[in-house]
């Protein structure tokens, strides 16, 4: 009987302790630096995975050189957009969806800056990690006016920060089509005007001539929740803490679904002169339960009937 006993719980246990498995995969979606110098090109270019970009002025939009693709600020805004590719199809145009406890999506955006502006006290800088449900942008020009969902960080560009919320995570809060980062009233939290979560302090240093890594990850919760991690790295910013950085549990999400990350920049006086992005990677954590997981789980169950029939 002993022995009957133990092997019960040992098959048991193993069910138990197995149906809650899970197995990490990495998929890199995108993963380019321009190494063929075109910027809309699509599928590998000998350093990773292209990215496709548009540009609301293609003529501010370029690659002068490998690994650099430049934005050249106006005096009035520049949009520049680009699309995911398929998790399961690196070059197909579907957006990630999360679907499993654990699956995260993450943006890694490195750029270098030159002319900061020396003073300004808006919010021009917005960064975008949404879901375009109708166009995708096919040719150069701004985002369309549609109903969007997901995310935006809102930050303050200056060599000295000056607006009271100089890193501010919001979600898309209209029920109509609006601009995509072109009209802030789209952008507030839980429906209403306002901002998920604030980081940085005013007057504290702000953005210096240098390079930056911009970082957004996106992972499922448990609950039906979604963790946004966000920031900003590099220079000496907060007085020399060198970065802005959000965690933000979002109960509620605004979408689960996305396969756009957009940047605006305000003006070149509101923001800075010139952008050479050298890197833009996006990757695709899935949790997913292993097969031997899956078959444990099942030997679990059959040693349960096993021991019913030996009861007999």
């Amino acid at each position: 009987m002993k022995r009957y006993n133990s092997i019960v719980f040992a098959l048991t246990a193993t069910c138990a302790l197995t149906i809650s498995g899970y197995a990490q995969t990495d998929t890199v979606i995108v993963n380019d630096t321009w190494a063929d110098v075109n910027r809309t090109s699509s599928g590998p270019d000998g350093s990773g995975i292209d990215s496709a970009w548009w540009a609301s002025t293609s003529a501010q939009n370029t690659v002068p050189a490998a690994g650099d693709m430049r934005w050249v600020i106006p005096a009035g805004s520049l949009f520049n957009t680009t699309y995911l590719p398929s998790a399961t199809s690196p070059y197909g145009p579907a957006g990630v969806t999360l679907v499993n406890p654990g699956d995260t999506l993450a943006f890694t955006w490195t750029f270098a800056l030159t002319g900061v502006s020396v003073l300004n006290g808006n919010q021009n800088f917005l960064v975008g990690v949404v879901n375009t449900p109708g166009t995708h942008l096919t040719s150069n020009a701004s985002p369309s006016q549609q109903i969007y969902a997901g995310y935006a960080t809102f930050m303050n560009m200056s060599v000295t920060l000056s607006n009271a919320s100089p890193f501010a995570l919001k979600e898309w809060i209209n029920t109509s089509a609006s601009s995509l980062l072109g009209a802030s009233a789209a952008w507030g939290a839980n429906g209403v005007a306002g901002n998920l979560a604030v980081t940085g302090t005013p007057n504290n240093t702000g953005f210096e001539n240098t390079t930056y890594t911009y970082y957004m990850s996106l992972t499922l919760g448990a609950s039906g929740d979604l963790l946004i991690t966000n920031s900003i790295t590099g220079g000496t910013l907060l007085n020399g803490v060198g970065y802005e950085s959000i965690v933000y549990d979002d109960a509620t999400p605004n979408s689960l679904t996305f396969d756009t990350f957009a940047v605006r920049e305000g003006t070149s006086s509101a923001t800075a002169s010139q952008f050479d992005t050298s890197l833009f990677r996006v990757d695709f954590i899935s949790n997913v339960p292993e097969p031997s997981i899956i078959a444990l789980g099942g030997l679990g169950v059959l040693g349960l009937i096993f021991a019913r029939r030996v009861r007999r």
